[in-house]
Protein backbone atom coordinates (compact mmCIF):
# COMPACT_ATOMS: atom_id res chain seq x y z
CA UNK A 1 0.00 0.00 0.00
CA UNK A 2 1.43 3.78 -1.09
CA UNK A 3 1.59 6.28 1.13
CA UNK A 4 2.79 9.67 1.12
CA UNK A 5 1.85 13.53 2.63
CA UNK A 6 1.13 15.57 -0.15
CA UNK A 7 -0.04 19.30 -0.07
CA UNK A 8 -4.03 20.06 0.82
CA UNK A 9 -4.12 21.28 -2.51
CA UNK A 10 -2.76 18.46 -4.64
CA UNK A 11 -4.74 16.17 -1.95
CA UNK A 12 -7.97 18.26 -3.22
CA UNK A 13 -6.80 17.76 -6.63
CA UNK A 14 -6.17 14.40 -6.07
CA UNK A 15 -9.96 13.80 -4.50
CA UNK A 16 -11.64 15.47 -7.13
CA UNK A 17 -9.44 14.05 -10.11
CA UNK A 18 -12.96 12.07 -11.24
CA UNK A 19 -15.29 14.49 -10.07
CA UNK A 20 -16.24 18.05 -11.18
CA UNK A 21 -13.46 20.77 -9.98
CA UNK A 22 -16.56 22.87 -9.14
CA UNK A 23 -18.14 20.20 -6.84
CA UNK A 24 -18.18 20.35 -2.98
CA UNK A 25 -17.25 18.02 -0.74
CA UNK A 26 -20.63 16.92 1.58
CA UNK A 27 -19.93 16.45 5.48
CA UNK A 28 -21.71 15.06 8.31
CA UNK A 29 -20.37 15.29 11.67
CA UNK A 30 -21.18 15.24 15.68
CA UNK A 31 -20.17 17.99 17.79
CA UNK A 32 -18.68 14.52 19.98
CA UNK A 33 -17.79 11.69 18.37
CA UNK A 34 -17.94 9.65 22.00
CA UNK A 35 -20.55 9.98 25.05
CA UNK A 36 -20.20 8.77 28.45
CA UNK A 37 -24.06 8.54 29.85
CA UNK A 38 -26.15 6.21 31.97
CA UNK A 39 -28.62 8.51 30.70
CA UNK A 40 -30.54 9.73 27.68
CA UNK A 41 -28.65 12.41 25.90
CA UNK A 42 -28.51 14.63 22.88
CA UNK A 43 -25.80 14.90 20.20
CA UNK A 44 -25.43 17.88 17.96
CA UNK A 45 -24.86 16.56 14.47
CA UNK A 46 -23.71 19.42 11.49
CA UNK A 47 -24.19 18.74 7.75
CA UNK A 48 -22.45 21.20 5.23
CA UNK A 49 -21.04 20.87 2.23
CA UNK A 50 -17.56 23.10 1.53
CA UNK A 51 -14.18 23.01 0.34
CA UNK A 52 -12.48 22.99 3.35
CA UNK A 53 -12.25 20.43 6.16
CA UNK A 54 -14.77 20.75 9.23
CA UNK A 55 -15.50 24.53 7.97
CA UNK A 56 -19.02 25.41 7.09
CA UNK A 57 -19.92 26.50 3.44
CA UNK A 58 -23.39 25.78 2.29
CA UNK A 59 -26.12 24.11 4.38
CA UNK A 60 -27.68 20.83 3.40
CA UNK A 61 -31.47 20.13 2.98
CA UNK A 62 -32.94 17.13 5.47
CA UNK A 63 -33.60 14.70 2.62
CA UNK A 64 -30.28 12.90 2.80
CA UNK A 65 -30.07 12.27 6.19
CA UNK A 66 -30.01 8.78 7.69
CA UNK A 67 -29.23 7.35 11.36
CA UNK A 68 -29.18 4.13 12.11
CA UNK A 69 -29.09 2.93 16.09
CA UNK A 70 -26.70 0.38 17.39
CA UNK A 71 -28.69 -2.40 16.83
CA UNK A 72 -28.46 -1.79 13.26
CA UNK A 73 -31.82 -0.51 12.73
CA UNK A 74 -32.34 2.98 10.90
CA UNK A 75 -33.74 5.78 13.43
CA UNK A 76 -36.84 7.15 11.41
CA UNK A 77 -37.49 10.09 13.26
CA UNK A 78 -34.45 12.47 14.07
CA UNK A 79 -36.34 15.23 15.90
CA UNK A 80 -35.95 19.03 15.08
CA UNK A 81 -33.99 19.55 11.97
CA UNK A 82 -32.70 22.99 10.95
CA UNK A 83 -31.14 24.29 7.98
CA UNK A 84 -29.29 27.77 8.28
CA UNK A 85 -27.30 29.67 5.45
CA UNK A 86 -24.17 27.37 6.14
CA UNK A 87 -24.85 24.60 7.66
CA UNK A 88 -28.18 22.67 8.97
CA UNK A 89 -27.68 20.70 11.85
CA UNK A 90 -30.14 17.81 14.44
CA UNK A 91 -29.99 16.64 17.25
CA UNK A 92 -29.29 12.84 17.28
CA UNK A 93 -30.63 11.06 20.69
CA UNK A 94 -28.46 8.84 21.86
CA UNK A 95 -30.72 6.58 24.21
CA UNK A 96 -28.39 3.33 25.22
CA UNK A 97 -25.05 2.08 25.13
CA UNK A 98 -23.46 1.30 21.69
CA UNK A 99 -22.31 3.07 18.20
CA UNK A 100 -24.84 5.27 15.88
CA UNK A 101 -23.83 5.77 12.13
CA UNK A 102 -24.64 8.69 10.82
CA UNK A 103 -24.95 9.04 6.69
CA UNK A 104 -26.08 11.42 4.51
CA UNK A 105 -27.18 10.59 0.99
CA UNK A 106 -27.14 12.83 -2.41
CA UNK A 107 -27.57 11.29 -5.92
CA UNK A 108 -27.37 10.35 -8.18
CA UNK A 109 -26.92 13.66 -10.06
CA UNK A 110 -26.27 13.75 -13.83
CA UNK A 111 -23.49 15.78 -15.08
CA UNK A 112 -22.57 15.69 -18.55
CA UNK A 113 -19.80 17.30 -20.48
CA UNK A 114 -18.52 17.63 -24.34
CA UNK A 115 -16.22 19.33 -26.60
CA UNK A 116 -17.00 22.14 -29.14
CA UNK A 117 -15.03 24.50 -31.34
CA UNK A 118 -11.95 24.30 -33.31
CA UNK A 119 -9.86 24.87 -29.78
CA UNK A 120 -12.22 21.72 -28.65
CA UNK A 121 -13.60 24.12 -25.76
CA UNK A 122 -14.51 22.26 -23.06
CA UNK A 123 -18.00 22.86 -22.09
CA UNK A 124 -20.39 20.90 -18.63
CA UNK A 125 -24.16 20.72 -19.24
CA UNK A 126 -26.44 19.35 -15.87
CA UNK A 127 -28.15 16.37 -16.75
CA UNK A 128 -28.27 13.26 -17.96
CA UNK A 129 -27.46 11.79 -21.37
CA UNK A 130 -30.66 12.12 -23.22
CA UNK A 131 -30.76 15.90 -21.47
CA UNK A 132 -27.60 16.60 -22.69
CA UNK A 133 -27.67 15.28 -26.14
CA UNK A 134 -31.13 17.45 -26.65
CA UNK A 135 -29.57 20.64 -25.09
CA UNK A 136 -26.17 20.49 -26.39
CA UNK A 137 -25.36 23.32 -29.36
CA UNK A 138 -24.78 21.81 -32.79
CA UNK A 139 -21.58 20.72 -33.45
CA UNK A 140 -21.12 19.12 -29.69
CA UNK A 141 -19.06 16.08 -29.75
CA UNK A 142 -17.35 13.99 -27.34
CA UNK A 143 -20.12 13.98 -24.83
CA UNK A 144 -19.58 12.45 -21.57
CA UNK A 145 -21.83 11.74 -18.94
CA UNK A 146 -21.66 10.64 -15.34
CA UNK A 147 -23.60 9.79 -12.62
CA UNK A 148 -22.76 11.21 -8.98
CA UNK A 149 -23.58 10.15 -5.78
CA UNK A 150 -22.34 11.31 -2.43
CA UNK A 151 -22.27 9.77 1.22
CA UNK A 152 -20.78 11.46 3.96
CA UNK A 153 -20.46 9.46 7.14
CA UNK A 154 -19.47 9.20 10.78
CA UNK A 155 -20.14 7.65 13.78
CA UNK A 156 -20.94 8.38 17.27
CA UNK A 157 -20.61 5.42 20.70
CA UNK A 158 -21.99 5.78 24.09
CA UNK A 159 -19.74 4.28 26.77
CA UNK A 160 -19.48 0.57 25.55
CA UNK A 161 -18.54 0.25 21.38
CA UNK A 162 -20.93 -2.20 19.24
CA UNK A 163 -20.40 -3.26 15.32
CA UNK A 164 -23.75 -3.54 13.90
CA UNK A 165 -23.59 -0.48 11.90
CA UNK A 166 -20.25 -1.18 11.25
CA UNK A 167 -21.14 -4.48 9.06
CA UNK A 168 -21.06 -4.50 5.17
CA UNK A 169 -24.84 -3.79 3.35
CA UNK A 170 -22.63 -5.49 0.02
CA UNK A 171 -24.28 -3.02 -2.36
CA UNK A 172 -22.69 -0.32 -4.19
CA UNK A 173 -19.40 1.13 -3.07
CA UNK A 174 -18.79 1.10 0.94
CA UNK A 175 -16.36 2.47 3.28
CA UNK A 176 -16.54 0.36 6.66
CA UNK A 177 -14.27 0.91 9.62
CA UNK A 178 -12.17 -2.58 10.55
CA UNK A 179 -10.67 -0.49 13.47
CA UNK A 180 -13.74 0.35 15.54
CA UNK A 181 -13.93 4.49 15.25
CA UNK A 182 -14.12 4.95 19.05
CA UNK A 183 -10.71 3.13 19.76
CA UNK A 184 -9.05 5.73 17.08
CA UNK A 185 -5.51 6.91 18.94
CA UNK A 186 -2.33 8.44 18.23
CA UNK A 187 0.02 5.87 17.19
CA UNK A 188 -1.62 2.87 16.51
CA UNK A 189 -2.79 1.89 12.65
CA UNK A 190 -6.29 2.44 12.27
CA UNK A 191 -7.72 0.05 9.33
CA UNK A 192 -10.54 0.91 7.00
CA UNK A 193 -11.98 -1.62 3.88
CA UNK A 194 -12.93 -0.58 0.96
CA UNK A 195 -16.14 -2.44 -0.72
CA UNK A 196 -17.99 -2.81 -3.94
CA UNK A 197 -20.80 -5.09 -3.97
CA UNK A 198 -19.30 -6.69 -1.06
CA UNK A 199 -15.94 -7.24 -2.66
CA UNK A 200 -12.96 -5.25 -1.95
CA UNK A 201 -11.31 -2.90 -4.18
CA UNK A 202 -7.96 -2.45 -4.51
CA UNK A 203 -5.46 0.02 -5.61
CA UNK A 204 -8.12 3.11 -4.99
CA UNK A 205 -6.93 6.08 -4.35
CA UNK A 206 -8.19 7.35 -0.58
CA UNK A 207 -7.08 11.04 0.52
CA UNK A 208 -6.97 12.16 4.53
CA UNK A 209 -6.83 15.66 5.38
CA UNK A 210 -6.80 17.03 8.88
CA UNK A 211 -9.09 19.30 9.97
CA UNK A 212 -8.34 23.19 9.85
CA UNK A 213 -6.23 23.61 6.98
CA UNK A 214 -6.43 27.27 7.37
CA UNK A 215 -4.27 27.97 10.14
CA UNK A 216 -1.31 25.65 8.89
CA UNK A 217 2.03 27.59 7.93
CA UNK A 218 2.21 24.29 5.02
CA UNK A 219 -1.17 21.85 5.63
CA UNK A 220 -0.98 18.57 4.39
CA UNK A 221 -3.15 15.83 3.29
CA UNK A 222 -2.00 12.12 3.31
CA UNK A 223 -2.34 10.27 0.29
CA UNK A 224 -2.97 6.66 0.22
CA UNK A 225 -3.56 3.31 -2.19
CA UNK A 226 -5.71 0.31 -0.93
CA UNK A 227 -4.29 -3.30 -0.91
CA UNK A 228 -4.92 -6.15 -2.91
CA UNK A 229 -7.35 -7.08 0.03
CA UNK A 230 -9.14 -3.27 -0.12
CA UNK A 231 -7.95 -2.61 3.01
CA UNK A 232 -6.34 1.34 3.85
CA UNK A 233 -4.08 1.59 7.27
CA UNK A 234 -2.61 5.11 8.60
CA UNK A 235 -0.98 6.29 11.90
CA UNK A 236 -0.94 9.93 12.78
CA UNK A 237 1.15 11.33 15.74
CA UNK A 238 -1.08 14.55 15.63
CA UNK A 239 -4.69 13.94 17.35
CA UNK A 240 -7.57 16.28 16.09
CA UNK A 241 -10.91 15.74 13.97
CA UNK A 242 -9.98 14.12 10.26
CA UNK A 243 -11.86 13.64 6.84
CA UNK A 244 -10.87 11.10 4.53
CA UNK A 245 -12.61 11.28 1.44
CA UNK A 246 -12.77 8.79 -1.57
CA UNK A 247 -13.73 8.93 -4.90
CA UNK A 248 -14.86 5.40 -6.78
CA UNK A 249 -15.47 5.22 -10.50
CA UNK A 250 -17.05 2.23 -12.81
CA UNK A 251 -18.16 1.95 -16.28
CA UNK A 252 -22.05 3.00 -15.96
CA UNK A 253 -24.78 0.29 -16.43
CA UNK A 254 -26.85 3.03 -16.89
CA UNK A 255 -27.75 3.85 -20.35
CA UNK A 256 -28.34 7.47 -19.04
CA UNK A 257 -24.43 7.67 -17.77
CA UNK A 258 -20.53 6.74 -19.19
CA UNK A 259 -19.41 6.47 -16.05
CA UNK A 260 -20.78 5.87 -12.25
CA UNK A 261 -18.75 8.18 -9.32
CA UNK A 262 -19.10 7.30 -5.48
CA UNK A 263 -17.56 10.01 -3.28
CA UNK A 264 -17.32 9.26 0.36
CA UNK A 265 -16.44 11.81 3.00
CA UNK A 266 -15.74 10.00 6.29
CA UNK A 267 -15.06 12.20 9.68
CA UNK A 268 -13.51 11.23 12.61
CA UNK A 269 -11.39 11.99 15.42
CA UNK A 270 -7.68 10.36 16.93
CA UNK A 271 -7.32 10.73 20.36
CA UNK A 272 -4.29 11.70 21.33
CA UNK A 273 -2.12 9.52 23.58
Amino acid sequence: MKSQFVNVTAGLTLALASGLASAHDIYIWPSYFTVNSEKAVDVPVQITASHTTYRPDFAMPSEGVKVFAADGKQVRRIGSFYQGARFSTFDLGVEGEGTYALEYHRGPNYHSRYKIGKRDTEKRIRGNKSHAKANAPKGARDLETASYTTIAMSYVTNKAPTNDVLKAKNKGFEVLPITHPSDYVTGEDLTVSLLFNGKPVANQDVVIELEAPQYSENPKALELKSDKDGLVSFNFAKGGRYMLKVNHKIDSTDPEADVEITRVYYAFEVIFE
